[in-house]
């Protein structure tokens, strides 16, 4: 089986309905880890004090056929119009270790799933 990750970068209060929706989809596990960005714009300060807002950044190894389906479902939450609420993309992986047998278990069952 090949595997892709999925990267989701979202302000924290997105964090939530991000993994809603990419476990919708048919992600099973994520890792969340906690981030801070400076994007291109100026940052925006307040009686003196600047304000940053955190994100969190997911990581999801799965596999390669959800990839797509994931950043799909993720779409509509991070992008509305023109404005951008965050990012997520996919990366292929090319060798992979540690990964827990019932994780694949899930993901082969999913296809099953799909091809009925």
């Amino acid at each position: 089986m090949k595997f892709t990750a999925v990267v989701v970068i979202a302000p924290d209060d997105y964090e939530d309905k991000a993994i809603e929706y990419a476990q919708r989809a048919g992600a099973t596990g994520v890792t969340i880890l906690a981030g801070k960005g400076i994007g291109g714009e100026a940052r925006k300060s307040f009686l003196g004090l600047t304000f940053e807002g955190t994100q969190s950044v997911l990581l999801m190894v799965v596999g390669r056929h959800l990839a797509a389906p994931i950043l799909k479902e993720l779409h509509p939450l991070l992008v509305k119009g023109k404005e951008s609420r965050g990012l997520a993309f996919a990366i292929p992986i090319e060798h992979l270790t540690g990964i827990d047998l019932r994780q694949v278990g899930k993901f082969e069952e999913h296809l099953r799933r799909e091809d009925e």
